[in-house]
């Protein structure tokens, strides 16, 4: 496939347009259901905060009657107040664009000299696998694009969808079975924006979040969610149209015990929602609040939400007791993310470095 490949304009409304229209095809693809941005949404999206910033490009096939649709879209996200030596990389290829070579060029022609250009070693990248078979077969298109970009396995992720709605007697008997061991706990939802009272020990959930992560190899520094951290992330969810239903466990001396969060685009057309956290603190386990955080959510949501068709959660392959939850709520297995990290410094000694990589 000849292909033009130019950095994304935040500017341009056909190039938003095209971003849309691209992510929505490939959610479909992945999960059979999508959701929708207009482009001021887009837009925000895309733009920097003192914690990250993104850059993107687009790939469009060169035809004789001009440019096609975009194909492909490459993606960089630079950390900038801590994993200051991470630069993370994503590849998003349109499903009728897929075995052409789109995958190989963004890398080859925008990821490989970006990452020389930034300065930064540690390269992440995550990529979906089949839910059945070798993860680690060669002749994977994830796995050939790592070993271009000089990366290896470092951790497994298991994607599950939830059909919705679920059934509301099903709900019941969850909640009933979460409650008969809550032992004086009770659950507290909110709408959107952390309460002001509640950011600090709001903070303190979200970074335990990032340390009790069973993230296998996978080097990543968790950050410290300050109050004025969690307020930027919440600013740009609400420029971006996302809403989130948050569900917080608390303890009976009014300490925060754990919380659970889903997120949904607020756009009509959106099938699609996500289920973002979930986290009970180490010295609150056992009181079965992780299920009752959740069906707190997924009550929640269905019910201010009844048009949406799936909802979608990924967990460690080695986190049995959340996937035990989701099961029980009826989520089904789709495909297994798996993460890839590796020293740009050391790239080198990769097996296809410096050759040629499979299409993808």
């Amino acid at each position: 496939m000849d292909l033009e490949i130019r950095p994304l304009d935040e500017r341009s409304d056909a190039d938003l347009a095209a971003a849309n229209a691209l992510e929505e095809a490939y959610d479909h693809a992945l999960y059979g259901a999508s959701q929708r941005h207009t482009l001021a949404q887009r837009r925000a999206l895309l733009a920097d905060t003192p914690y990250w910033q993104t850059r993107r490009w687009l790939a469009r096939e060169r035809r004789g009657d001009g440019l096609g649709a975009v194909a492909g879209e490459a993606v960089l996200f630079l950390p900038q107040q801590d994993n200051l030596d991470t630069i993370d990389v994503g590849l998003m290829v349109h499903p009728d664009a897929r075995g052409r070579g789109v995958a190989t060029a963004l890398v080859e022609q925008v990821l490989v000299p970006q990452i020389e250009a930034s300065g930064r070693d540690l390269v992440s990248y995550w990529e979906a696998v089949p839910a059945q078979g070798d993860v680690d077969d060669p002749d994977l298109p994830a796995n050939r694009l790592a070993r271009r970009l000089g990366v290896t396995r470092k951790n497994v992720g298991v994607c599950r969808v939830l059909p919705l709605p679920v059934a509301e007697d099903l709900l019941d008997r969850l909640r009933d079975e979460a409650h008969e061991r809550m032992d004086g706990y009770r659950i507290l939802l909110w709408t959107d924006r952390v309460p002001s009272e509640h950011l600090e020990a709001y903070g303190v959930l979200l970074r335990q979040l990032d340390l009790d992560e069973p993230d296998e190899d996978f080097e990543y520094e968790p950050p410290e969610y300050t109050p004025e951290r969690i307020q930027t992330m919440q600013q740009r969810r609400a420029e971006a149209g996302t809403r989130s239903l948050t569900a917080v466990a608390v303890a009976p001396d009014g300490t925060f015990a754990g919380n659970s969060e889903v997120h949904v685009q607020a756009m009509a057309g959106t099938q699609l929602a996500w289920q973002e956290n979930t986290l009970v603190m180490p010295e609150h386990r056992g009181h079965r609040l992780g299920l009752a955080l959740k069906e707190a959510t997924h009550r929640r949501l269905q019910a201010e939400l009844p048009e949406l068709r799936a909802i979608v959660t990924s967990n460690s392959h080695v986190n049995p007791w959340m996937i035990a939850i989701n099961e029980r709520l009826g989520y089904r297995e789709a495909f297994r993310w798996v993460g890839y990290q590796g020293r740009w410094s050391q790239r080198a000694a990769a097996p296809e470095a410096s050759g040629v990589a499979g299409t993808r």
